[in-house]
């Protein structure tokens, strides 16, 4: 349950590059996306977090103080490095509220969405602003809602 002082929303998005060699990937991502579901729900903390060529590209959202918390956790986690934070402040309403966690590598198919955002090139995130990271992860979140809607249809 969140305190009264903690109700308003906060938003962060930050940039790392992983460090998780490439054959362990998909299980690393995996056991995080796990543990994350589980700390996010009892912290009332929304995400999704984008995995392509090399780098985690993620938002959180929720109660500032869970927020804040769930960041340090990452930024202290040995398979991230050089964590730079691309957009933290207030929110007006939740952009990933359908998911604790959300985890989505970007394939071949997806990279329509980086040619859509002018990324096309070397994929470099924290370069971005603030406002276009949380682009991207909209659109990625848009994908995401499409494949799960054709996944139950």
């Amino acid at each position: 349950m969140t305190r009264a002082g903690s109700r308003t929303l906060h938003q962060l998005v930050y940039a790392s590059r992983i460090r998780i060699p490439w054959p362990d990937q998909a299980r690393e991502v995996d056991q995080i996306v796990r543990a994350s579901i589980e700390n996010n729900r009892r912290a009332d903390v929304t995400g999704l977090l984008l995995v392509h060529d090399g780098w985690f590209v993620q938002a959180l959202e929720g109660p500032a103080e869970a927020v804040l918390s769930a960041y340090g956790r990452i930024r202290d986690d040995a398979r991230h490095e050089d964590c730079r934070v691309l957009h933290a402040g207030p929110g007006e309403s939740r952009s990933f509220e359908d998911w604790n966690m959300c985890a989505r590598h970007m394939t071949p198919a997806d990279e329509a969405i980086l040619d859509t955002l002018h990324m096309r090139g070397a994929f470099e995130p924290h370069k971005l602003t603030g406002k276009q990271a949380l682009r991207l992860l909209k659109a990625v979140r848009g994908v995401q809602h499409s494949t799960q809607l054709r996944a139950l249809g």
